[in-house]
């Protein structure tokens, strides 16, 4: 029992350890991100500026479509072996293949839902900026253990992104969602080039019937973890879009704040995911122990305490441009106090999701992820038309606490967990 213990506790300290240099690496990206966040949410102004989330939202899902689970999938299946031979060349050709379909995907979004809206001209900038996103080799990186080269690009990304941005937002002052768009593109450009450079060969334009049959294999091995992606933006993101059809414009760029800073934390979050799926592979344990997850929980309870005991200092500090009123700051404070309770939801499920993953139960984590999405979109819509707008946050939180009702019970129900 002693040595289950102890071991629980040490691969929670290991996976500590790796999540937090992967995070540690992609927050150099982060941190500018959010004050450049700052800089947009001065330009744009409050209302503007919760249209301009709902802008980087779609940009987000259809980067998940570009996914489409790929990176989890090589991650878990393929490992090194993706970075070598004709098996990279099939890699990189997928990746590409996807991220087509997903530019021209956005555009047609772009043509059908958002046209006459404000956001219209920049989700075509965006969607020509998917061909050029500056993370399209972090699987690559990450796949081959070249921390030094993701560590470069990183870096390089961070100085394009606070020159570029800088002077677009600080010295030329651009103030439309439009010119915004296009300086977020062509500061990802840099690091974009540095990838190809570094992982990139004029044999991916060489496709076969071999190339044909990995993608045919990928698209059946991916399904269940694309459907998980996917579905996660029945989360977290709904109660974005919920605020924007239910609620004032100015509750919107309010709960825009507290929605970013909350999905930079889950962000986060998923590289202790990849972290634990790293571990996870270098033993055949079937046991999930709850010591090891009660450490990880009460680390990201002591990592984001701040959002409950000090919403107002936090977001005056992370949003320290933000054209603030009082009536904005309370209700952005109020949005994040609540939100903020999906860390701790996401942390309990995190080893729970890693094992799964790691057994390729990935149709029924599909399955449980898809259902809690259904749930919480329902629950969503039909509270807001019922409630006060203040009880969208609350509402939110409905898919997170299904999804991790479910997991317990699988684990509860095959004896899984110990102490």
């Amino acid at each position: 029992m002693r040595k289950h213990l102890f071991y629980g506790s040490l691969q929670a300290l290991r996976n500590i350890k790796i999540g937090v240099f992967i995070s540690l690496v992609n927050i150099l990206i982060q941190g500018v991100s959010v004050v450049v966040q700052n800089l947009i949410a001065n330009n744009l102004g409050i209302v503007k500026f919760g249209s301009f989330g709902i802008l980087q939202s779609d940009y987000t899902i259809f980067c998940a479509l570009a996914d489409f689970g790929m990176a989890t999938l090589i991650l878990a299946f393929f490992g090194h072996r993706a970075t070598k031979g004709a098996l990279f060349i099939n890699v990189l050709q997928l990746r590409l293949f996807m991220t087509s379909i997903a530019a021209l995907g956005m555009a047609v979004f772009a043509c059908t839902v958002r046209r006459g809206s404000d956001i219209f001209v920049g989700e075509l900038i965006l969607a020509l900026g998917l061909l050029f996103q500056h993370a399209f080799f972090d699987w690559y990186f990450i796949c081959g253990k070249f921390w030094k080269k993701l560590l470069i690009s990183k870096i390089l990304h961070t100085i394009s992104y606070c020159t570029v941005m800088g002077i677009a937002l600080g010295v030329l002052k651009f103030d439309s969602i439009p010119a915004v768009a296009l300086a977020m593109v062509i500061a990802a450009l840099p690091a974009f080039g540095f990838g190809v450079g570094q992982a990139f060969t004029l044999k991916i334009f060489r496709a076969g019937l071999h190339t044909v049959r990995f993608f045919k294999l990928m698209f059946k091995s991916a399904c269940p973890y694309a459907l998980s992606s996917l579905a996660s933006f029945a989360y977290l993101p709904v109660g974005l879009y919920t605020v924007d059809h239910f609620a004032p414009s100015e509750f919107l760029g309010a709960y825009n704040f507290s929605h970013k800073l909350i999905i930079l934390a889950s962000g986060l979050m998923v590289h202790f995911i990849s972290s634990s799926l790293i571990t996870l592979h270098q033993t055949d344990s079937k046991i999930l122990h709850l010591r090891d997850q009660a450490v990880f929980t009460l680390f990201i309870v002591a990592v984001s305490s701040p959002f409950w005991l000090f919403p107002q200092y936090t977001l005056r500090l992370i949003f320290f441009a933000a054209p603030w009123t009082h009536d904005v700051l309370e209700t952005s404070c109020y949005c994040l106090r609540i939100l903020a309770c999906s860390l701790i939801l996401q942390a309990t499920r995190m080893g729970m999701i890693s094992t799964m993953l790691k057994e390729k139960r990935t149709w029924l984590y599909g399955a449980m992820i898809t259902t809690g999405g259904i749930i919480n979109i329902a629950v969503c819509i039909g509270g807001a038309k019922i409630f006060d707008p203040f009880a969208i946050p609350a509402l939110t939180l409905t898919g997170d606490l299904c999804l991790s009702l479910f997991l317990l019970f699988y684990f509860v129900k095959n004896r899984r967990l110990r102490l």
